[in-house]
């Protein structure tokens, strides 16, 4: 797989090379969003952080891999006095260490997954909601050959390789490296079993990136450097895991990152063509498709009327609110030569996929971030940073119905730059 990148990704670090120094520093090495937050049936929390419940009782927990061979926990705590914290006497378990392609999940709201493809190796945990304390799974760590097989990360790009579907009842990996998608399906206990017909070959494309509609009812596949995919590969996905291409697939459409909106119906894409990030010309869009719901050809995309829809400045990264009852909202998020420019934030039509600028847009009021992600109730985004050369950890409360992002807490500095990811407690 380490031979298997071609001349496009060389080129494309010798591009990045420049920026990394200063990326790296400001963000710890890590420029990754995480992937899976999870069911997103969940009844939501409201417009922010509660307020509400038993006064210290975690709300949500987070989770990132500590570049020097562990994972640690941090818990959003509810009540009148909440609070953003490294989880009291978190007993932290051990990992492979520098592993620069390494990915961390959720699932179920109940298991935690860390992959380190270097090793081959898949971690997992049931997670405590109460305390945050981490118990592996038996069988645990998971050798997993297709981990061998991921586009490498050491150059600061966000991949999103290792994926679980929103109902945590499966796990994927795309393999780039053999040209194939491995599935596994998680147990009742956390325990993986590979799905039959897995790993699925898919025909020459390399798959880099895994997204999955709001549903979880189809995958799409991205290839590519970031700003130089050229095309979208869409499966529907079986009860089992089983994969089945949709016809027309792959589409041509040069995405890197997509995300759907909780209905179902639309996928929000962004090319990721940035000059800060790898000397391309700025692509200041976002690109929105419907998902074609049923017929022969279900789970196409075409671009909606009116995409793309511009933004302020250049996404490299995008979370999309995954809880339609408090609403449908989009944020970008976007880099500088030496920093980070404000979050953006749009309103999704559920009618027609038309994005709309929120009112307060762009979120100057907030420190800005490269990347975030939610936790399944939608309403508090969680976001990184490197500021100053410290890494941290912050979160952002969405407005119920309006989306407007507020900063009610302090970041939480971490010990080195880790991929994270989010689950709300139980």
């Amino acid at each position: 797989m380490r031979n298997t990148k071609g001349g496009g990704f060389r080129f494309f670090l010798t591009m990045l090379a420049a920026f990394s120094a200063v990326l790296l520093l400001s963000c710890g090495h890590q420029y990754k969003c995480g992937i899976t937050f999870g069911a997103s049936t969940c009844t939501p929390s409201g417009g922010g952080i509660s307020t509400s419940g038993n006064a210290g009782a975690n709300a949500a927990l987070v989770f990132n891999i500590v570049q020097t061979g562990s994972i640690n926990g941090i818990s959003l705590t509810s009540g009148s006095s909440a609070t953003l914290q490294n989880i009291p006497n978190f007993r932290a378990p051990t990992a492979p260490q520098n592993d620069v392609s390494s990915e961390v999940v959720t699932a179920q709201k109940k298991f935690l997954y860390a992959a380190f493809p270097a090793s081959r190796l898949l971690y997992g945990w049931t997670i405590d909601s109460s305390t945050g304390q981490l118990t592996a799974i038996s069988g645990s760590p998971f050798t997993i050959e297709w981990l061998g097989g991921v586009i490498l990360n050491d150059a600061g790009v966000n991949m999103t390789a290792v994926a679980v579907n929103p109902a945590g009842t499966l796990l994927f990996i795309a393999a780039a490296g053999n040209g194939a998608i491995a599935v596994y399906q998680i147990g009742s206990d956390g325990t993986l079993t590979q799905a039959s017909g897995s790993p699925l070959s898919t025909g020459g494309f390399q798959p880099w990136n895994l997204y999955f509609d709001g549903l979880g009812k189809y995958l799409y596949v991205t290839t590519g450097p970031e700003g130089m995919g050229q095309q979208v590969a869409a499966y529907a996905i079986g009860s089992t895991g089983a994969l089945t291409l949709v016809p027309g697939s792959p589409f041509a459409f040069n995405l890197w990152a997509l995300a759907g909106d909780p209905s179902g119906q639309y996928m929000v894409g962004i090319s990721g063509r940035s000059m800060a990030l790898n000397g391309l010309t700025n692509d200041s869009n976002l690109y929105v498709f419907s998902v074609q719901q049923s017929g022969s050809n279900a789970g196409a995309l075409t671009p909606v009327a009116g995409s793309p829809f511009a933004t302020l400045y250049a996404p490299v990264n995008l979370a999309v609110q995954p809880n339609a009852a408090n609403g449908s909202f989009v944020y970008s998020f976007s880099i500088t030569s030496s920093g980070y420019n404000p979050i953006e934030g749009y309103a999704l039509s559920t009618a027609t996929g038309v994005l709309s600028v929120l009112s307060a847009s762009p979120f100057a009021n907030i420190s800005p971030s490269p990347w975030g992600q939610f936790e399944q109730g939608g309403s508090n985004l969680f976001v990184y940073s490197g500021i100053a050369g410290v890494p941290q950890l912050g979160v952002l409360s969405a407005a119920s119905g309006t989306g407007v992002l507020t900063q009610p807490l302090a970041r939480v500095p971490l010990s080195t730059g880790g991929y994270f990811t989010v689950t709300d407690a139980q």
